[in-house]
């Protein structure tokens, strides 16, 4: 008589703990969604009150990047705190794509300006880099597997395939560093105005988004459980590269910045569409039906 009332008891307290949970994940995204319209708004592209020690053209970049996050990044983040305050079980996938983009600019925030003195700006940028990783950690713990849409042996190929050919479009920007790495040649000349940013930039996008991809990839054809989680984070992480990239070329563009290029706006734009296509594909099974839903899973193992 008495296993009843204590399994009762635990399934009161793991929902009690779920429900706190949601509601910390909810609100971390709505402050990082302030924190990023606050540097936003502090940054060159509004007030200037912060500027950066960069060139011209790191300048424009700058400004570009941060209007894709205050008109995309900022409004993700809104939407899925509004998933995850509202049950549905989209929440906390959905908030995994803009805490890890988050993550990775800021970082190149911090370490890219290579300041020579003490910035109080450096401690609203290391500020917004721990929360979205706090955000990010936390997205990632409250995802359950059983409320994900279970992967077709086809879909999980697809998959695959798409992310190794995501990761080739990252390495195929650094080929010419290549030859450079292998005959110490020098740095391009727009990379040379700001060397600390790039070498930042191609730490993270060969030593962190390269691998991570290319991993995800590999263990959605092993069958990796932990696999069908990334596959959501790192296909929205995709969905900012391209959009924020092709941004920060039409900004150089209009500015007519001398290391604008048509050719790499109208590349870029291209690929944010496919990645776009990607990303859809992939979460649109989350926002099923339910009979949708039901008809999915029955139809997973023909």
């Amino acid at each position: 008589m008495s296993v009843r009332p204590a399994r009762e008891s635990r399934e009161t307290r793991d929902s009690s703990r779920g429900t706190r949970s949601d509601r910390w994940l909810a609100a971390g995204l709505v402050v990082l969604a302030v924190a990023l319209a606050v540097n936003t708004i502090l940054g060159p592209l509004v007030a200037s009150v912060v500027t950066y020690p960069f060139s011209e053209t790191l300048v424009n970049q700058t400004v570009g990047l941060e209007a894709v996050s205050l008109f995309v990044v900022a409004p993700w983040c809104l939407l899925a705190a509004w998933l995850i305050t509202s049950g549905h079980r989209a929440g906390p996938v959905v908030a995994i794509p803009p805490a890890a983009y988050a993550a990775y600019m800021f970082v190149q925030y911090v370490v890219g300006p290579g300041y020579l003195t003490y910035r109080p700006v450096v401690a609203l940028h290391l500020s917004i880099f721990v929360l979205s990783g706090a955000v990010l950690l936390r997205a990632w713990a409250d995802l359950d597997d059983g409320d994900l849409p279970t992967l077709s042996q086809r879909r999980r190929r697809t998959a695959s395939g798409v992310l190794v050919i995501l990761g080739a479009f990252v390495c195929l920007q650094y080929l010419g560093a290549v030859e450079g790495l292998l005959t110490a040649g020098p740095l391009s000349a727009e990379a040379s105005a700001d060397p600390t940013m790039y070498w930042s930039i191609f730490f993270l996008d060969l030593g962190v988004v390269v691998p991570v991809t290319l991993a995800t990839a590999l263990s959605l054809l092993r069958g990796a459980s932990w696999a069908n989680r990334a596959l959501y984070g790192v296909a929205g992480w995709y969905l900012f590269v391209p959009i924020s990239v092709a941004t920060m070329g039409v900004v150089m563009l209009l500015n007519d910045d001398p290391n604008a290029a048509v050719g790499r706006v109208v590349v870029l734009s291209i690929a944010g569409l496919l990645f776009a296509a990607f990303t859809v594909w992939v979460y649109r099974p989350l926002f099923a039906d339910r009979e949708s839903r039901e008809d999915h899973r029955g139809r997973v193992g023909t």
